[in-house]
C-alpha cells in the first residue's frame, strides 16, 4: 500500500515530479563523473603499464622516469647483475634524452629513446620495418619525413653559432606510435648503444632499467632484493609509481571530492524542499490517512518512500548523463600540457557506478527525512477541523 501512495502521489504532480528528478539528474550525473575522476587516473595509469611486458622501473634513488637528467652509471653490469636473480627473465637499460633532429632545412627538437632489442611494446611499428631510426607522426609531419629518407640527429646547438654539434646522419626506418606520447610531442627511437655514443655516455649510462619478472614471481620481493643490492637505485613496481602519482595528485581527489559533497547537498535540499512543500499541500489527505487507520509509522515510510522513488528514478538517468559528459570533460582535461595521449581522467568502474547508486539512494531517503517527520508530528483531529473550515 505504501508503494502505491507513493506512486500514485508523485504522478498527482506530474510536472513538479519531472523538474525535482531532471534536478537529482543533474547532481547524480556530476556526482557519477566526480566518483570516477577521484580514481580514474590512477586505474588509467595502472592499466597502461599494466600492459607493458615488464613489472619494475629501476632507476636513480628519489625520481621518476625520465622526471631528472640523473642517469645510471654502468647500467649494462647493474642489468646483467639483476637478470642473472633466479626469479628475473630479463632486465635491460633504457636511455632517454632530447635530441635536435634536422631534415630538409628544418630543424625540432625531439625526445629520443635509446633501446635494446629486449624491451617490448615502448614502440608500435607502423608498417614495415627497415635499418634505421623509428619516428612518430608528429616528428615525421613537422620535418615530413617517410621510411628511407635522411635524417640529422645532434645532442645540442651552438648558442654562439646556432650550429648543431655532435651530428650524426641516420635513416628513418619506420614510423610508429609510442606509449606515454604527450600530445603533440615529436619522439624517435634508436639503438641504445648509438644513443650512447652519441651523448658520449662510455660507461654505458641509461635513464633507467627495466625489469621482467619471470612468472609466479612475486615483482615486490624482487623490488626489495634490488634495492638491498643497489642502495643508489629505486626499483618501482606499478603499484609504487601509481601510489607516487597519487601522492602527486591529491588535488584531483579533493577537488572530486568537494563537488561530490556540493552534488549530494544539492540533491538533498532539492527532495527536502520539494517534499515538504507536497507534505504542506496534503495536510488533509495525510490526516484523513491517519484518521481512517493508517499508522503514524505508514505515514513516516511513505513520504520516506517517495524520496526513495525519486531518487531511484533519477539514478539510471544520473549514471546515462554522466558518461555522456564524462567524454568531453574527459578531452578537455587530456589537452592540457604534459599528458599522455594514453591516459584518461574520467575511467567508469564497477566501484564508482556502486557508489552512485548507493549515495543518492541514501540521499532521497534522507531528503524526505524532515518532511516525514512533519507528517509523523500531524496533529489529525486540529488539521482535519481546519480543512472542514
Amino acid at each position: 500500500m505504501v508503494w502505491l501512495l507513493a506512486r500514485r502521489t508523485l504522478r498527482r504532480s506530474l510536472s513538479r515530479t519531472v523538474l525535482l528528478v531532471a534536478g537529482v539528474t543533474i547532481a547524480g550525473a556530476l556526482l557519477f563523473d566526480m566518483s570516477m575522476l577521484g580514481g580514474g587516473l590512477e586505474r588509467s595509469l595502472a592499466l597502461s603499464l599494466g600492459r607493458l611486458h615488464y613489472e619494475l622501473r629501476v632507476l636513480p634513488a628519489g625520481t621518476l622516469p625520465f622526471a631528472t637528467e640523473t642517469t645510471i652509471p654502468d647500467a649494462g653490469r647493474a642489468a646483467r647483475r639483476i637478470a642473472a636473480h633466479p626469479d628475473v627473465a630479463w632486465a635491460a637499460p633504457l636511455l632517454g634524452t632530447t635530441l635536435y633532429a634536422e631534415a630538409g632545412g628544418r630543424r625540432r627538437a625531439a625526445f629520443a629513446y635509446g633501446l635494446t632489442p629486449e624491451i617490448p611494446d615502448i614502440v608500435r611499428v607502423e608498417g614495415p620495418v627497415g635499418a634505421g631510426v623509428v619516428v612518430n607522426r608528429p616528428l615525421a609531419e613537422a620535418l615530413d619525413l617517410r621510411p628511407g629518407d635522411t635524417l640529422r640527429l645532434a645532442t645540442r646547438i651552438s648558442p654562439q653559432t646556432g650550429a648543431p654539434e655532435r651530428v650524426v646522419t641516420v635513416r628513418v626506418g619506420a614510423l610508429g606510435e609510442f606509449a606515454f606520447d604527450l600530445a603533440g610531442q615529436r619522439t624517435l627511437a634508436l639503438p641504445l648503444a648509438d644513443l650512447q655514443a652519441l651523448l658520449g655516455a662510455g660507461s654505458g649510462e641509461a635513464s633507467l632499467l627495466l625489469v621482467k619478472v619471470r612468472p609466479g614471481a612475486d615483482p615486490e620481493r624482487v623490488a626489495a632484493w634490488i634495492e638491498d643490492a643497489f642502495p643508489a637505485l629505486d626499483a618501482l613496481s606499478v603499484a609504487a609509481i601509481v601510489e607516487q602519482i597519487r601522492r602527486q595528485l591529491t588535488y584531483f581527489a579533493h577537488f572530486a571530492t568537494v563537488l561530490s559533497a556540493v552534488s549530494l547537498l544539492v540533491a538533498f535540499l532539492l527532495i527536502g524542499a520539494v517534499l515538504t512543500l507536497a507534505v504542506g499541500e496534503r495536510l488533509g489527505e495525510l490526516a484523513a490517512l491517519r484518521a481512517i487507520g493508517l499508522a503514524r509509522a505508514r505515514l513516516v515510510l511513505l513520504i520516506l518512500v517517495e524520496g526513495l522513488v525519486v531518487a531511484g528514478v533519477s539514478t539510471p538517468l544520473a549514471l546515462l548523463l554522466g558518461a555522456a559528459i564524462s567524454d568531453p570533460l574527459d578531452a578537455i582535461l587530456r589537452s592540457a600540457p604534459g599528458v599522455p595521449r594514453e591516459l584518461h581522467f574520467f575511467v567508469g568502474s564497477p566501484a564508482a557506478v556502486a557508489r552512485t547508486v548507493a549515495l543518492l539512494l541514501l540521499t532521497g531517503t534522507f531528503g524526505a527525512a524532515y518532511p516525514a517527520w512533519v507528517a509523523g508530528r500531524l496533529n489529525v483531529a486540529a488539521t482535519l477541523h481546519r480543512e472542514v473550515q
